[in-house]
């Protein structure tokens, strides 16, 4: 039995070793958070959807990062964005839109973008207030 567990060891220091080595050499995302609070005033139905977009606000108004999530619970609402902050250009602006979907369709949304992230704009402790969407 005792060359079994000197081969298991051994494979085990191999694969630890090689998973470390990648970890070295790997270029991928470096994820990062935005957490905030979204309030609305009377709470939508529990079936609803709320979802907020990280944009950049250059020419195209790129989607960088979304999150939806239902909204059963107490408002105001709590979210957290994921995002690849290596993706981020500190010479940029950067905005969070947000809005409630029920049934589908935009209900409620913000009345401005809210710049975050650059140039002064937070990436903690945000705060959005939605009202009646026009459509």
């Amino acid at each position: 039995m005792q060359p079994f567990r000197l081969f298991i060891s051994a494979l085990a220091v191999l694969l630890l070793g090689s998973l470390g080595g990648c970890a070295l050499f790997s270029s991928g995302p470096d994820f990062a958070t935005l957490e905030g609070e979204v309030e609305l005033a009377p709470p939508p139905p529990p079936d609803a959807t709320l979802e907020v977009s990280l944009i950049d606000l250059g020419a195209g108004r790129e989607t960088v990062a979304i999150t939806r999530q239902p909204t059963q619970g107490g408002w105001p609402q709590r979210f957290s964005l994921v995002y690849d902050a290596s993706s981020i250009d500190p010479q940029r602006r950067y905005a969070l839109e947000a809005g409630v979907r029920i049934d589908g369709k935009l209900r409620y949304l913000d009345a401005e973008p809210l710049p975050v992230l650059t140039q002064g704009g937070p990436s903690r402790d945000i705060r959005i207030a939605l009202s009646p969407s026009s459509e």
